[in-house]
């Protein structure tokens, strides 16, 4: 989905230096090419967002508002397995009849799949997909759809190989480094079951421990952030709730519970979960903004991915306004989130801070009323 409509799974990079003067021209260079040249092995080009068959790439066509929005496409030709399958078996019924044999050879077999695989697959409409990505110069910021490990791959790549530097994807490590210039091994993984025979040992991600601690740090505060320049913000966490333990902490026992129905954070499974040191990796999270905005969107906390983020509803009519605001309320949750962030870290870091959390948490889970 590209980012000017619509709801949005993406993650957040860093470019670690400007984009050069003659981006649009670096890009069009390696625009895809005519369907007309797709085969069987995936061909990827930059296209406009405007859709996937466009790629013209100029000023007008990716550039708005400031902002650069382009995608990367891949298309490839295949061959439904079972049309390949019917066509082969028809093939192979033809020659034995015609040589009154019943059956053929392993070789002779290999053989007709390769005939009717080149015969059938020029035939075959190129499938076609999308990575999209939008940049703010200003921040120094990528968005981009590619939200698996091989999108991200194949995108890091080719844009690197397009403009000359690869963007740094803002995982819960490479923030703290990256943002914070601190680093992230020193961030203790601070247990908080009440229960001292099931905290014994450290356990959870950074990111686990980050999404577990904002959900502490939003009811103890009843929701309500700190004050910001950015206005007064109010934060929610709701299910489906993932909760996980690294399965040597357990004994190898189950290392997953997922929580969905009911109201999932006051739960008896969720105290049970909390209990037994298990942390929070994923969960639906609302931020609201004095005034009824609201970004609702569910996280994943190892990878600090945004899934189907609904964005605050928009007063801009034109596509260029409208563009503009939607990343104007990007660049306001990747700074609210990125600010719990670094004070999740900060207080991590400190001692007193965060001897004061363990033990306010694990009084937290302890008084939960699970329903």
């Amino acid at each position: 989905m590209p980012f000017d409509q619509g709801s949005l799974s993406f993650r957040i990079c860093r470019l670690p230096e400007a984009l050069p003067e003659d981006a649009v021209e670096r890009f069009a260079a390696t625009a895809a090419l005519s369907l007309d040249d797709v085969t069987d092995e995936p061909q990827w080009g930059w296209v406009s967002p405007r859709h996937l068959l466009d790629n013209s790439i100029t000023e007008d066509s990716i550039r708005t508002a400031g902002f650069y929005h382009l995608c990367l496409r891949q298309a490839e030709r295949k061959i439904p397995s079972s049309l390949l399958t019917a066509e082969c078996r028809m093939t192979e019924l033809q020659r034995m009849a015609e040589r009154q044999v019943d059956h053929l050879g392993r070789k002779e077999r290999k053989a007709i799949k390769l005939e009717v695989q080149q015969r059938l697959l020029p035939q075959m409409p190129p499938q076609i997909s999308g990575v999209y990505f939008a940049i703010d110069t200003t921040e120094n910021l990528l968005y981009t759809t590619a939200t698996s490990s091989h999108q991200l791959d194949v995108f890091l790549g080719l844009f690197s190989k397009a403009i000359g530097f690869e963007p740094i994807p803002l995982t819960p490590d490479t923030a703290v480094s990256e943002l914070f210039e601190m680093d992230p091994g020193s961030v203790p993984a601070l247990g908080i079951s009440p229960d001292p025979e099931q905290d014994k040992e450290s356990n959870g991600t950074l990111g686990e421990n980050f999404l577990t601690w904002l959900w502490f740090f939003q009811e103890e505060r009843g929701g309500v952030l700190p004050q910001s320049r950015l206005g007064e913000f109010a934060l929610m966490i709701d299910g489906p709730l993932v909760f996980v333990m690294d399965s040597a902490s357990e004994g190898g026992g189950a290392v997953e519970s997922v929580i969905r129905k009911g109201a999932p954070t006051f739960s008896a499974e969720a105290k049970a979960a909390l209990t037994v040191g298990k942390k929070l990796r994923s969960a639906k999270i609302t931020l609201a903004r004095d005034g009824g905005e609201e970004w609702t969107f569910g996280f994943d906390a190892n990878e600090f991915i945004f899934k189907g983020l609904k964005l605050p509803e928009g007063e801009a009519m034109d596509p260029a306004s409208i563009f503009e605001e939607r990343m104007t309320n990007l660049f306001i949750l990747y700074t609210v989130f990125f600010a719990l962030y670094r004070r999740f870290i900060s207080e991590m870091l400190d001692d007193t801070k965060a001897k004061e959390y363990q033990d306010k948490a694990r009084q937290w889970v302890r008084e939960r009323a699970g329903r």
